[in-house]
């Protein structure tokens, strides 16, 4: 049987995951790789996503919890450029009860269409 804390870990997709005031609460190895690639700093378990994103980047993750908190979305996902080529980074929220626990972010390298 296979543990599941080990597939995340060693997955090659870079997976973070948030409480609903942005502190991170995991982040798996290929996670911090590609941040390093992507020369952006301050991604570390126990603190705020503040500390690796630009200003402008939390108003709009502000307004996608949000929109995860009021249910009115399910999931948000977005590209960028990447190192090497196409980044889709995919937003899924989960929930405790009826409230939001937080968010999952997938970074999948290359685009999912």
């Amino acid at each position: 049987m296979c543990d599941g804390n080990k597939v995340w870990d060693n997955l090659n997709t870079a997976v973070v995951v948030s409480d609903p005031e942005f502190n991170v609460t995991y982040a798996n190895r290929r996670a911090y790789q590609l941040f390093d690639e992507l020369e952006i700093a301050g991604l570390e378990v126990g603190k705020n996503m503040a500390a690796c994103h630009k200003p402008e980047t939390m108003v709009k993750l502000k307004s996608i919890y949000q929109d995860f908190a009021d249910k009115k979305s399910k999931i948000n996902y977005l590209t960028m450029d990447g190192p090497e080529g196409t980044l889709t980074i995919v937003n899924v929220p989960f929930y405790v009860g009826d409230v939001l626990g937080g968010v999952v972010e997938m970074v999948f390298e290359g685009s999912l269409a």
